[in-house]
């Protein structure tokens, strides 16, 4: 999992640079997509973690729910351990995800001040019961001039807070 850290640092650092070089401004599912698509993405390797373009997905189902069987709870980024992957394929089990990024956007004039500790906390539930999958929240601050990103990286041991 080791690879994967490095995947979602070296990649939130080309995006973080990305951001305060153009000035860019947006919300959470903005940043979130070109997250993926134009930084993600990019990391896909034959050698690593992450080998095609088809294991990002993003607003989809990653858990079931306390609701019933049948409801999920969609995250806003998660990367499956198969190209395709999703909850219902394969179809012999539930397929977990190889990891659950959850994002925060802070943006200037929006007085609700986002923060982390919800998807943290239920990261850690999820990552308890499933110690396959790696969590990663993730808050995008830019309300200051140079904008600032701040990553937790939570698995079934805690927390682990990643430099970026």
């Amino acid at each position: 999992m080791k690879e994967l850290d490095r995947i979602i640092s070296r990649s939130l650092r080309l995006f973080l640079d990305y951001i305060n070089r153009k000035h860019w401004t947006g919300r959470e599912n903005e940043a979130v997509s070109l997250y993926a698509f134009g930084f993600l993405q990019k990391e896909c390797s034959a050698r690593g973690p992450l080998f095609d373009p088809t294991q990002i997905g993003i607003e989809v189902g990653a858990a079931n729910t306390k609701k019933s069987r049948k409801s999920q709870v969609r995250k806003d980024l998660v990367i499956w351990r198969t190209a395709g992957a999703n909850r219902w394929y394969p179809q012999k089990k539930r397929s977990e995800p190889l990891a659950i990024l959850e994002w925060k956007v802070r943006r200037p004039g929006i007085k609700r001040r986002p923060t982390s500790r919800t998807d943290i906390d239920w990261l850690s539930r999820h990552c308890r019961r499933h110690k396959e999958t790696l969590g990663y929240a993730i808050l995008l601050d830019l309300k200051e001039n140079i904008a600032k990103l701040s990553v937790i990286r939570v698995d079934a041991l805690g927390l682990h807070e990643i430099p970026i």
